[in-house]
């Protein structure tokens, strides 16, 4: 297999511990059984008895697959999780199963046969269904890429391109599959933006003539709802005009490789 996967676990509880295995069991249900690594990042002040729970000695979570975990010593942040993970990875592609999410069943298939036949791609954003916490369908995502008015490079659809970014922010790169080597030279997720991080690193991408496509299947479940999770705060407590901030902080320094120190003090005099 030359996909690697990495689950950045960092809200830490029963509940989501559950998430977590169920996670896992998406990855042992592939049709293609020839399981990729996989890493579980966690951060260093996890309570004792659930670090008992995460991390079995010597043994795996479920059968089948056998986790590698990576205890985070530094900033616990989504972003830093992923990026730690992917220090660690040694195969040509990489994916971030986030924990409370799920692969389709021919996720890897599906992912493996462009892979092999497109390999200028750097990054194939998968088709995603989002549902709430009765796990029932809201809406799809990335699937904007296959209508006629947002065609990308070169007339063909599905490919993004920089003008259906800025049109569509709402593209997600959870379950999407990157080529470890590109990640890198970009520079990976940047700590200092909040909430539209993503966004950017899709915008640095393009800036630098990455290849974005799309698969036009549904492989990826999302939950999108999750009462606590880290976008669940963003939208129950970050002001409209907060959020603008952040946009537009990510399409200016998506000119910029490096992660670069953000002035949040501009937030409150525009929130005021």
């Amino acid at each position: 297999m030359k996909i690697s996967v990495i689950i950045p676990f960092h809200e830490i509880n029963d509940k989501n511990y559950d998430l977590l295995k169920k996670a896992i069991k998406s990855i042992e249900k592939q049709n293609d059984q020839d399981y990729p690594e996989l890493f579980i990042v966690y951060p260093s002040e996890i309570e004792e008895e659930l670090l008992g729970k995460l991390v079995p000695e010597q043994s795996a979570i479920e059968d089948g697959i056998t986790p590698i975990f990576i205890k985070n010593e530094g900033k616990t942040d989504y972003q830093s999780q992923v990026n730690l993970g992917v220090d660690n990875v040694n195969t040509e592609y990489f994916s971030v199963l986030e924990f409370d999410d799920e692969y389709s069943e021919t996720y890897f298939m599906n992912a493996m046969e462009y892979v092999d036949n497109f390999p200028e791609i750097d990054i194939l954003m998968t088709m995603m269904i989002e549902v709430n916490e009765k796990n029932e369908g809201i809406k799809l995502t990335n699937e904007t890429v296959w209508a006629q008015q947002f065609v990308g490079e070169n007339g063909e659809m599905g490919y993004l391109n920089v003008n259906a970014l800025k049109q569509y922010t709402d593209f997600k790169l959870s379950g999407a599959v990157i080529k470890t080597s590109e990640f890198k030279n970009l520079g990976g997720y940047k700590s200092n933006i909040k909430m539209t991080f993503m966004y950017e690193f899709l915008l640095r991408a393009l800036n630098n003539a990455s290849k974005i496509f799309t698969i036009p299947k549904i492989g990826y479940k999302h939950f999108a709802t999750r009462e606590g999770s880290l976008f669940d705060g963003y939208l129950k407590t970050m002001p409209i005009p907060e959020r603008k901030f952040w946009f537009e902080t990510a399409t200016k320094e998506s000119n910029f490789i490096n992660d670069r120190p953000i002035d949040t003090s501009k937030i409150m005099s525009i929130v005021k």
